[in-house]
């Protein structure tokens, strides 16, 4: 098949949670000996280039600002930004080049962040077929999140609905929809998007994520002395919910629950002065940025407490991984894999005493009771080549109805370009 996956960003440019996803999918399946190309905006104007036998395809940004510079810009700054960038015609422009010059049987879109909706039109029109994975609440949500001023949005505020009704008129072009959990597939169906497809359209396909091979290590030795320790790992904003873990720690040392102590790995965004008058007098130790494995190695309970619909999880998958239990929200994509696991370790979203209830039992049971959970269903779920596997079934479904002319259409392979 000749594949193109279409994101907003790609490595090594930027690489968050789906960006990651899209790198997995595209080398896996280029590794299956596919023809795969990526094409996402790019700081400035490149040409094609091979990276691990894949096609990169990037287009110079044509948006007023640039995404990794966004965030220094004020609030009304980025929201015409926003507005640009679903009608950005250069940008549709472009990437319609793209494909007439790849010529691909599937288009894969990812976030959409950063790109115009027009382009799906484009690809509908060249008789590829389109399928989009929903990493985020981008068709829904200015933000992508469902999240503003410390709650989760049940509704769509004005804004955020004029914004997705321009990605409704185009979503129509969508051949199969992915969720990368059922949780984020039901909440864009309950907004009425996707109405056009048939249930059978519609999949849920957990995200790949990498780990080493074979069963979870064994957990190292603790000296005896060590405080039970729980971790957080993730960007220390509200709708992670680290303000929620925060109060659950004073309300364990309100009831007189020792001997535990909390590491924190991540970082907040601008001002962190509340983090750190919130962290005040609580036995909290903030490591920074870190590797995850190495984090995982040296806590014992992790800790993902999260209040806006997290669409996945990738924390839990890595740290079943790593043998360590988790605490749970039971919100979006996290209820969902921690139930899948062990479903008596979600507490309620935004419920820092049911949280501080389930964190003493651990502390109060000891590190001797710990014992590790069956996640070799979720693990083997998330494996990289077994959602290749699951994508590329997926491809070869969508392709059956076309017909055998339409494919002759796209013409002989061609050749890649060589890796520099």
């Amino acid at each position: 098949m000749k594949i193109l996956h279409l994101s907003s960003v790609y490595a090594p440019h930027a690489v968050g949670g789906a960006e990651k996803v899209v790198e997995l999918l595209a080398e896996g399946m280029a590794a299956r000996g596919h023809q795969v190309a990526v094409t996402s905006v790019v700081p400035e104007a490149t040409a094609p280039t091979l990276r691990h036998g894949v096609e990169l395809r990037p287009l110079a940004h044509r948006n007023p600002l640039w995404i990794q510079d966004s965030a220094r810009h004020p609030a009304p700054v980025r929201q015409l930004n926003k507005i640009a960038t679903l009608f950005n015609a250069f940008t549709a422009a472009d990437f319609a080049r793209v494909l007439d010059e790849v010529r691909p049987d599937i288009v894969h879109s990812h976030s959409m962040v950063e790109l115009t909706p027009w382009m799906w039109r484009a690809v509908r029109a060249r008789g590829a077929v389109l399928v989009h994975t929903l990493h985020d609440y981008d068709l829904l949500c200015i933000r992508a999140a469902l999240f503003m001023h410390g709650r989760r949005c049940e509704g769509l505020h004005r804004a955020c609905g004029a914004f997705s009704s321009v990605k409704r008129r185009h979503h129509v072009h969508i051949a199969h929809v992915v969720g990368v959990s059922q949780a984020i597939l039901r909440t864009h169906l309950e907004h009425g998007l996707f109405a056009h497809l048939p249930a059978e359209r519609r999949h849920v396909i957990w995200n790949p994520v990498h780990r080493a091979p074979g069963p979870a290590p064994a957990r190292p030795a603790v000296p005896q002395q060590k405080p039970f320790t729980f971790g957080f790992l993730g960007r220390l904003v509200a709708e992670k919910g680290i303000e929620v873990l925060l109060q659950a720690c004073r309300g364990l040392l309100g009831a007189g629950v020792g001997g535990w102590q909390l590491k924190v790995a991540g970082r907040a965004p601008g001002d962190d002065a509340a983090l750190r008058a919130a962290m005040e007098g609580l036995p909290v130790e903030r490591v920074g940025f870190v590797e995850p494995m190495a984090f995982l190695r040296d806590i014992d309970v992790l800790v993902v407490p999260s209040v806006w619909r997290e669409p996945f999880g990738l924390t839990v998958v890595e740290a079943y991984a790593a043998g360590v239990p988790v605490i749970g929200a039971d919100s979006g994509g996290i209820a969902e894999i921690v139930g899948a696991v062990d479903p008596s370790a979600l507490v309620p979203a935004g419920d820092a005493s049911a949280l501080a209830r389930r964190m003493a039992g651990f502390v109060r049971a000891g590190r001797g009771a710990l014992s590790a959970v069956d996640a070799t269903a979720l693990l083997e779920q998330t494996r990289p080549e077994a959602v290749v596997e699951r994508y590329l079934q997926l491809y070869a479904r969508a392709l059956a109805p076309r017909s055998l002319s339409t494919r002759d259409r796209h013409g002989p392979a061609r050749r890649l370009p060589t890796a520099a």
